[in-house]
């Protein structure tokens, strides 16, 4: 499962540690020979942050433009803001918010982390825009493409420059974001879970006053004297990095291997051709509990089975806003009690059923099935329920 919507591997290496680098940042920025390139986002005023797409025939593609390709006065702000990262500035934020992503390792001889999955190679550009050749921006013994992720909601600026391309806009709707491509769908996880997470932080949650955006975007700081402020006195804080929720995604499976048990959730109604997706069993893990716990739980809770068995599989992340899905098999042993379904001790599925995996092999082999849709391909759902069809669990 290394080929999943949002958490395919791309030639993308984050290289966290040179965040905290205010030199190695500034030299992204400053040099006149730097590649690198930027993913655009604008919050829409309704607390919540979309990126700037590019729609060609029916698809979409995430907007990604080399900083020095830009005109003059935006090249000025982003050398601002390279100053004020620098300085860590009080008004850090006032203009525009960049997250450091990583170095793209793509084409190089000798790569560090990743190899394949080209991330500069998976995209498009506007129809108006001309791609420049610029060598690999090399440090110390690092090198590669930078790659930032900018916010301009309050930057008039960078929004006019934006709108003057007209195959680009902001996208807020999911099923448009789905078209992207795997490489970029990654690309769009990381930098869509920094942008949030910036987005809904300003505050302090120990003394209440403004905090920025410092080690390039991906840590928050209080400015408040250590005494002031109860969070920065703790001994240990984790409220000064983003958050991410871990969600169990379970597909149950009999013990003999014959029946899978699916799911439609409550907020998944039949669509216009009068189907209704079945899925794996899913929620949040709660506090104080272990992988297997939150996935026995779950499946009792959702679907009133008992399983006895879990076996860890995959997972992927799911940036609506920020949760990273653990995928998971739960094993039911039938015994004339535990696999009889219950779903009113939640609600929260309308419906649950066994099904007899060749009834889930003909949908998978494009098939119908009354008036049952699988999740989408490519999704870790859809993997989970495709590996229990063919008995690779």
């Amino acid at each position: 499962m290394t080929d999943i919507f949002f958490g395919t591997t791309t030639t993308l290496n984050r290289f966290s540690f040179l965040r905290t680098n205010d030199d190695f940042i500034s030299k992204t920025i400053l040099d006149p020979l730097s590649p690198a390139r930027l993913v655009f986002y604008k919050q829409d005023g309704k607390n919540g942050i979309h990126p700037y797409m590019i729609q060609r025939d029916g698809k979409f593609g995430m907007l990604n433009l080399q900083l020095n390709t830009l005109p003059s006065q935006l090249i000025r702000i982003l050398h601002d803001w390279s100053m004020k990262n620098s300085k860590k500035a009080n008004d850090l934020r006032d203009d525009v918010t960049l997250v450091f992503l990583g170095l793209d390792e793509d084409g190089l001889d000798e790569k560090y982390l990743f190899n394949d999955n080209s991330l500069s190679g998976s995209f498009i550009y506007p129809n108006s825009y001309k791609l420049k050749e610029y060598p690999q921006f090399k440090y110390d013994k690092f090198q590669g493409t930078p790659y930032y992720a900018i916010d301009v909601t309050q930057c008039q600026e960078f929004q006019t420059y934006l709108s003057s391309f007209e195959d680009v806009k902001t996208v807020n709707n999911m099923m448009s974001i789905l078209t992207v491509s795997k490489n970029e769908s990654s690309l769009f996880a990381y930098s869509k879970m920094y942008m949030d997470w910036l987005m809904r932080n300003k505050f302090c949650p120990g003394c209440g006053r403004q905090v920025i955006p410092v080690d390039a975007g991906t840590r928050l700081l209080c400015k408040t004297p250590k005494e002031e402020c109860p969070v920065k006195s703790s001994a240990v804080s984790n409220v000064c990095f983003p958050r991410t929720d871990p969600v169990i995604i379970v597909g149950a499976v009999s013990s003999d291997g014959k029946k899978i048990l699916l799911g439609n959730n409550q907020r998944h109604p039949a669509g216009p051709n009068g189907k209704r997706m079945f899925s794996c069993i899913a929620g949040f893990m709660e506090p104080g509990e272990t992988i297997e716990e939150s996935t026995l739980r779950e499946i009792w809770e959702e679907t009133g089975c008992s399983a006895r068995e879990v076996k860890i599989a995959a997972s992927q992340p799911w940036p609506f806003p920020a949760n990273l899905m653990i995928g998971c098999f739960g094993i039911v042993h039938f015994d004339g009690v535990n696999e009889v379904i219950n779903t009113e001790l939640d609600n929260e599925l309308a419906d649950c059923r066994w099904f007899d995996v060749d009834d889930i092999k003909t949908l998978l082999n494009g098939g119908e099935l009354d008036d049952v849709s699988l999740p989408m391909e490519g999704s870790i759902a859809y993997e989970l329920i495709k590996s229990l069809a063919l008995g690779k669990y």
